[in-house]
């Protein structure tokens, strides 16, 4: 994707405490290494209120593919499919499972937390909306990325943007 596309920034410029919580919580764990193991990972570090807003990846190499292994509440619900153990390939919007691959092999490529705002839609005539992201690296070896976690925060438009993907893909719910 190219940066044109969508606005790139630390994540330490974030606005929203929510964000700044989740990148400490990562910084912390992470210490003077790239990025922490995602054995380390705790849930209970953080207010339960965000859990409903990640997501998380396994990275899967030769070929490069993302597979989501937590896809949260939130996101379900905003959605209304939970994608868990499924490909970014499997989003139904074009344009935003090629804008979230492209983030996904960035932070792949650099091995930092990246902070991005881009413009998404449900389908090819939704209404647009911006969401900010937080993508944050795991790595067993230190060296090789092989978990992503990503927090995005749908709250403030989560009722516009719920309408507009159940108009344009229904319901269509699986486990």
């Amino acid at each position: 994707m190219a940066q044109k596309d969508y606005l790139r920034r630390s994540p330490v410029r974030f606005d929203q405490p929510n964000y700044q919580i989740a990148y400490e919580y990562w910084l912390r764990l992470k210490g003077g290494r790239p990025s922490p193991a995602w054995a380390e990972w705790d849930w209970f570090q953080l207010p339960t209120s965000l859990i409903p807003y990640f997501l998380v990846v396994d990275v899967y190499y030769d070929p490069l593919d993302f597979i989501y292994r937590f896809w949260g509440t939130a996101s379900v619900d905003l959605h209304g499919k939970d994608f868990t153990n499924l490909s970014i390939n499997e989003i139904r919007s074009p344009v935003t499972a090629q804008q979230t691959r492209a983030q996904y092999v960035e932070v792949v490529e650099c091995h930092e937390a990246i902070g991005s705002e881009y413009t998404v839609k449900a389908g090819e005539n939704g209404l647009p909306y911006v969401q900010t992201s937080l993508r944050m690296p795991f790595s067993d070896d230190g060296r090789r990325v092989d978990q992503i976690a990503t927090y995005v925060d749908w709250s403030r438009d989560h009722r516009k943007i719920r309408e507009e993907h159940l108009r344009e893909y229904g319901e269509g719910r699986t486990q």
